[in-house]
């Protein structure tokens, strides 16, 4: 699979989980019952995907600039 279809695949689940995170949140919010294995996982998670979106565009910026 080439590298910048992967990147793409990753920024689709990046917004996928940024959105479940953000509605596990305000739900958290309104009912006052906080599940914070879910919202840690979640987290987690995302930041996994991000670091590796940066990797990934710093190694596709590098081959392209050859």
């Amino acid at each position: 699979m080439n590298s910048k279809y992967t990147i793409y695949f990753y920024v689709a689940l990046l917004f996928v989980l940024t959105y479940l995170f953000a509605s596990r949140v305000f739900t958290s919010l309104k009912t006052n019952e906080f599940d914070f294995v879910k919202l840690g996982i979640n987290a987690v998670l995302l930041a996994y995907i991000i670091y590796q979106i940066v990797k990934l565009g710093k190694i596709n910026n590098d081959k392209t600039d050859l």
